[in-house]
């Protein structure tokens, strides 16, 4: 008895019976008929797809900065947030590119782990502030002191770690989708639903799927400055370093990769949902994921950071170094949303007025 499969209506969800006059399933609720090698093979297809997902990530192994007298390095540590950085040992006063407290600690360069690959900066700091003042321009009623150079120009550029993630992917899916169908005659308006049960399976590749490596870093952030280029990596020098900082990672390869897991299951689904084109809605039911040949790589890409304070609160963007991409939230200058209300309000009295006038003469 334990082994008896119990189908139910796709439409209603109610018990499918079957019918010997058809020989094929019935609901007895919403009058639909499946035939009953449908269900069998749906139910092999959400076999699949229900099966336990499988990540398979090779370990990662370190390597140690080698000094090849490329650059002079220094580390330096901010008091405020604890932020333990690298850079030139040149670099004169500069700012913490994560809370913008101006008092870095310099301290001897002591190693770090030298990464795999490194994207080069591809946009200064000129071009940096400038997309940063043209995305400002969208932002309504900004505080002046968001237009202030002197403040613009505390922007930092720094390359954030992050753990890069390859895999091939094999995915067994299935979704729920509907299709709806309106018409009308001269006493009602109807709507018909169908619903569908969708299948997708395939294998897909994945090439670099980076998740930070920096609890300094904001997660959301980060992943809002995608895409970067990565055709523009380079194996790793210590000569790119020069002028810029560069953050130590403070999450492991190890802890990364449950965040990874999640990016390359949501990115899967997609690949497959966007097969699914024609349906009024879809939505995934059962998924399995399986990965093989997982390598975790350790990379630097280029970030430029700027913190303002306004309103004893620290507003934190960040541009993509390589494309120029801002993210950021900006405040509202209460005082001049204000001003603005009672100046729309005001014209609009007047030309109210003003037409009020002209009707009565």
């Amino acid at each position: 008895m334990e082994n008896i499969q119990d189908y139910k209506c796709l439409c209603c969800g109610a018990p499918l019976i079957f019918d010997p006059e058809s020989q094929e399933l019935a609901c007895e609720s919403c009058g639909t008929t499946i035939p009953l090698s449908t269900m069998e093979e749906m139910g092999d297809m959400q076999s699949q797809s229900g099966q336990i997902s499988k990540y398979d990530w090779d370990s990662y192994e370190p390597r140690s900065y080698e000094d090849t007298g490329e650059v002079e390095l220094a580390d330096y540590t901010c008091p405020s947030c604890g932020a333990e950085i690298t850079g030139d040992d040149t670099l004169g006063s500069t700012v913490c590119p994560y809370c913008g407290n101006a008092a870095i600690v310099k301290e001897q360069f002591e190693g770090s782990l030298k990464p795999d690959y490194i994207i080069p900066f591809k946009i200064d700091k000129k071009a940096a502030m400038e997309a940063f003042e043209n995305a400002a321009k969208n932002a309504p009623f900004l505080p002046d002191a968001f237009q202030e150079k002197k403040k613009i120009e505390e922007m930092a550029g720094i390359y954030v770690p992050f753990w890069m993630f390859d895999c091939d992917c094999d995915a067994s899916i299935t979704y729920d989708a509907q299709k709806s169908t309106s018409w009308s005659d001269a006493n009602y308006d109807y709507t018909k639903i169908d619903h569908y049960k969708l299948f997708r399976s395939g294998k897909v590749g994945f090439g670099n799927i980076p998740v930070d490596g920096s609890k300094k870093a904001d997660d959301a952030y980060m992943e809002a400055l995608e895409p970067y280029q990565y055709e523009d990596a380079v194996t790793f020098s210590g000569v790119y370093l020069s002028g810029y900082l560069a953050d130590k990672y403070d999450v492991k390869a190890e802890e990364s990769i449950e965040r990874a897991n999640e990016r390359v299951k949501k990115s899967a689904i997609q690949v497959f949902s966007d097969t699914t084109g024609g349906y009024a809605s879809v939505m995934p039911d059962h998924t399995s994921i399986r990965f093989s040949n997982g390598k975790i790589r350790y990379a630097l890409l280029p970030v430029w950071m700027l913190n303002i304070r306004y309103m004893d609160q620290n507003y934190h963007f960040a541009i993509n170094g390589q494309t120029g991409k801002v993210v950021g939230e900006y405040p509202v200058d209460k005082q001049k949303q204000r001003k603005y209300f009672m100046k729309t309000a005001a014209i609009g009295y007047a030309i109210a007025a003003l037409i009020a006038y002209l009707l009565l003469f």
